[in-house]
């Protein structure tokens, strides 16, 4: 019996010593708290009106990049041979991807040739303008009735691991022009596009 409660003595020492050390580890109570939530590069935007040019949320590439789309709503004018305009944004926190335009499908049931050019201002240098122009070859401009037509896609990449945004890209030195390359006054360019790294 005297042997029993010296063992049932022992057990309640070690029990109150291992209470006593706060659930310590072995290695000095060092314990790393679980990682911080990991930014993701998020975009939004609104539905594109009739002749209102606008950039779209397109698909999302990688964490860091985003495809553009930009678009017509329709029905649009019936006279439209091509687009010329500025996407311009933070360079801070945003660049372009390199020779990622592409061509979109407005401009193909012309039957035509398109030509187009799309990079970052050089003249003067300006990492944060995306310079574009788009021209349908021939002496007849073309129309559509879907609600959205693609005028153009690129990519843009977040430059930044820090979060930032919402930042709106927006249009400068936009026109629409009809096969007499004069504008079209009758199709305006709308800033409904925010990007964001959150």
């Amino acid at each position: 019996m005297r042997r029993f409660l010296i063992g049932a003595a022992v057990l309640a020492c070690v029990a109150i010593l291992a209470c006593s050390s706060g659930g310590k580890s072995g290695d000095g109570g060092v314990v790393t708290p679980p990682p911080g939530p990991v930014p993701t590069f998020l975009c939004s935007d609104s539905p594109a009106a009739p002749n209102v040019v606008v950039l779209k949320c397109g698909a999302r590439v990688s964490a860091t990049v985003w495809r553009i789309d930009v678009v017509i709503g329709g029905p649009t004018a019936s006279n439209i041979n091509g687009f010329n305009f500025d996407v311009v944004f933070d360079p801070l926190v945003m660049a372009y991807v390199p020779d990622s335009a592409q061509m979109g499908t407005f401009f193909l049931q012309g039957g035509g040739t398109t030509l187009f050019l799309a990079a970052t201002a050089t003249n003067p240098p300006d990492p944060g303008r995306l310079v574009v122009g788009v021209q349908l070859q021939g002496s007849t401009g073309v129309g559509s009735m879907m609600s959205e037509n693609l005028i153009l896609a690129f990519q843009i990449k977040t430059l930044t691991a820090s979060p930032f945004g919402p930042d709106q890209l927006t249009f400068a030195r936009s026109e629409a022009t009809d096969s007499l390359r004069m504008p079209i006054p009758g199709i305006t360019f709308s800033d409904q596009i925010m990007l964001s790294f959150q």
